[in-house]
């Protein structure tokens, strides 16, 4: 347990640190943000794009505001995490957010972004209907390696625990963003599928070379719940 922290579902006014958490969680530990790369988007559009989607509050993908977790220490916001039932309302979380991305995308750069996709499809990872989904993980600077992080995700597990009946708890991020991979191999995640390319193109889109999907079986988060 984590000295005075407190988490609770993210609300409106949180949304600019939600924002923060997105990008801050695409660039792990770079200055690549993927989401721009492949969109052909500013960094400013992206932020733009994002409080919009978030006051939506659209369900079922990882730019759904109620999916978000705040945590929080001493009234200072401290760490965030999102989360979504993957397929939960029958279409896939991928199409849910290129479709909400859509509207948004300048059409004169559709031939580009199309060649884009095409690059980067063999890093591309299926996340498995029925599964719970943590991602965008975030915690400020001057409070990692406090513990924070694994708290938001054993929270997260707790509170969908409650409401969804899932078997397994997924997540997808680079194998070479070593202080998220290596926190989660301590919580009890294994790889089950990895994806890595050595084409010099995908840097251009991607911080790293290899992507990685990492599940929790329903014993091993149940154990984490005690």
């Amino acid at each position: 347990m984590v000295e005075n922290l407190q988490i609770r579902q993210a609300a409106q006014d949180d949304i600019p640190f939600v924002i923060e958490a997105i990008i801050e969680s695409e660039k792990g530990g770079t200055q690549t943000i993927s989401t721009c790369r492949i969109f052909e988007l500013s960094g400013n559009e992206f932020k733009q794009i994002l409080g919009d989607i978030l006051l939506h509050n659209i369900d079922n993908f990882d730019y759904s505001l109620s999916g978000f977790l705040i945590a929080e220490r001493n009234g200072e916001k401290v760490g965030a995490l999102g989360s979504w039932i993957e397929a939960a309302g029958g279409s896939p979380s991928g199409i849910i957010k290129a479709t909400v991305l859509s509207p948004f995308i300048n059409k004169t750069k559709i031939k580009e972004i199309n060649k884009n996709t095409m690059i980067i499809k063999s890093l591309s990872i299926n996340k498995e209907p029925g599964t719970l989904q943590l991602e965008h993980g975030y915690t400020t600077e001057k409070f990692r390696r406090q513990g924070i992080f694994t708290a938001l995700i054993i929270e997260q597990i707790r509170r969908n625990y409650e409401k969804y009946n899932f078997k397994k708890v997924q997540g997808i991020l680079f194998k070479e963003n070593y202080k998220s991979y290596n926190a989660l191999v301590k919580l009890g995640y294994i790889t089950t599928v990895e994806r890595h390319i050595d084409s010099p193109e995908i840097i251009n889109f991607f911080p790293y070379h290899t992507k990685v999907l990492m599940e929790l079986d329903e014993d091993t988060f149940s154990k984490l719940l005690q």
